[in-house]
């Protein structure tokens, strides 16, 4: 049910024009129901209160903990919940809004002051659907209120959805991960194997296209890619028995893995005429940082001379690897940017001593960014920018000026949220508009040159020029 309210619009407002100037009498109003008299309304006015804890809870937590490059806007928030709730119980906004003015008395002492006439809202329709679910409306009440904060980043997770969500995101990041090395694939009701370089898988003989049909023994023709996967993981150095059909063989391959660290790559790099290098990355994991040495190490052992940093599409990820990955181009102790808090103090970032990091400080550099360059890559961008160590080729970064947090409430539920602001060396916000390149260059395929598209080109081109002629 919930999965449809991503539907609704994010600005409520513009489907109440007339909720503001209700909204402004309503607050004025300090009144319950006509009948609040009585010890029934007295209980139904509590228990509306307490099935909406967890609403007070959020927007508790919304106030002392969401940082954005723009303010919290409490009416919107509000608004955002209160559309939501409407639309959940299924009424006309008018006359449900005007009705609730004439509400009299006073809400329960625990009910934030922001939220009085959400409360009278449910509360009155609680009072004529006394079996209506409070805990179903308080979710969908957060799930309003985030969406009145404008930022689609801004996500409500149920206890379900919570944990899945939270091992999700920090194994992103993370540099490694137990298996066999092998990407599994779903392709037309069978699972297709295609091993990593260098994996236990490939060692063992599986090859690109194998279709695995037993594990263990057990035949897994018809199971899904994750009922796979669970029966192929297990503890590292342990030994897994694999069938496979490969094409060309008349019968199934029987094959033994053993089970290890695989260690995910987030790096490509190599050498291109002219002594300039190329090194792309497509996410800062945990390892980035040290994989990002290891191929600047590889190149310098040529006559490297300068380099195409290769940021785009790059979704962020680790705050240290992206760091790291800058102290290879910035010199000790050099700001890679600001933090900044809810209160508004800024903590400087600095790039770490670090005594692998290679001579580079000669080395023309050009980085390549897009509309996909967002978060840890725009500060690294910033970074080399402000410091006038490259030059910009591509098109607007992303756009995203905050660090997200998963802010944890008490049912086990939980909210993503943007908790801290960044700044680029120079103090600007890396705000909603992006990073502006140095050269503004829009991708398009060139047959001509050696990256086959126009921004990697420019770059090269640029590069090419600033370097001796004779090299």
């Amino acid at each position: 049910m919930f999965q449809n309210l991503s539907s609704f619009p994010r600005n409520p407002l513009q489907h109440f024009p007339c909720f503001i100037a209700v909204a402004a009498v309503l607050v004025s109003v300090l009144a319950l129901v006509a009948c609040s008299s009585s010890s029934g309304a007295d209980e139904t006015a509590e228990e509306t209160s307490d099935g909406l804890a967890l609403v007070w809870e959020a927007w508790e937590q919304i106030s002392q903990n969401y940082v954005s490059s723009e303010p919290l806007e409490p009416e919107s928030v509000i608004s955002g919940a209160m559309a939501r709730v409407i639309d959940l119980v299924d009424v006309n906004p008018y006359p449900f809004l005007t009705e609730i003015g004439r509400m009299r008395g006073q809400p329960p002492s625990h009910v934030p002051s922001e939220m009085v006439d959400l409360w009278r809202a449910v509360a009155k329709y609680k009072a004529s659907n006394p079996d209506f679910d409070l805990s179903t409306v308080a979710e969908v009440a957060v799930v309003g209120m985030l969406a009145g904060l404008g930022d689609t980043s801004a996500v409500f997770l149920d206890p379900v959805q919570y944990p899945l969500a939270k091992e999700s995101l920090e194994g992103g990041i993370e540099g490694s991960y137990l298996g066999i090395g092998a990407r599994v694939v779903a392709q037309d009701g069978w699972v297709v194997l295609f091993p990593f370089t260098g994996s236990p898988a490939e060692r063992a003989g599986v090859q690109p296209g194998d279709v695995l049909s037993a594990v263990a023994g057990a035949s897994v023709v018809g199971q899904s890619v994750q009922e796979v996967v669970e029966q192929v993981a297990g503890p590292r150095g342990t030994k897994v028995a694999l069938e496979v059909i490969r094409a060309g063989e008349p019968e199934p391959v029987s094959l033994t893995v053993f089970r290890g660290d695989i260690e995910l790559r987030s790096v490509a790099s190599q050498l291109v005429p002219g002594g300039i290098g190329y090194l792309s990355i497509s996410r800062f994991r945990d390892n980035t940082g040290e994989q990002v040495f290891s191929a600047l190490e590889s190149l310098n052992r040529f006559d490297l001379l300068a380099l195409v940093l290769d940021i785009r599409t790059n979704p962020g990820g680790s705050a240290e690897a992206a760091k790291e990955t800058a102290g290879q181009f910035l010199p000790d102790g050099a700001l890679f940017g600001y933090v900044e808090s809810l209160d508004g103090e800024r903590t400087e970032v600095t790039i770490d001593p670090n005594e692998d990091r290679l001579d580079l400080d000669d080395l023309l550099m050009a980085v390549l960014v897009n509309e996909q360059t967002s978060g840890e890559a725009e500060t690294l961008a910033a970074a080399l920018q402000d410091a006038g160590r490259a030059r910009l080729f591509g098109t607007s970064t992303f756009g995203d000026p905050s660090a997200y947090g998963f802010v944890e409430l008490s049912d086990g539920s939980a909210m993503y949220l943007p908790t801290s602001r960044r700044y680029a060396p120079s103090g600007r916000l890396l705000g909603r508009a992006g990073l502006e390149p140095d050269v503004l260059v829009e991708s398009v395929p060139e047959e001509e040159g050696y990256g086959g598209e126009s921004q990697f080109n420019r770059a090269y081109e640029y590069l090419d020029a600033e370097l001796p002629p004779f090299r």
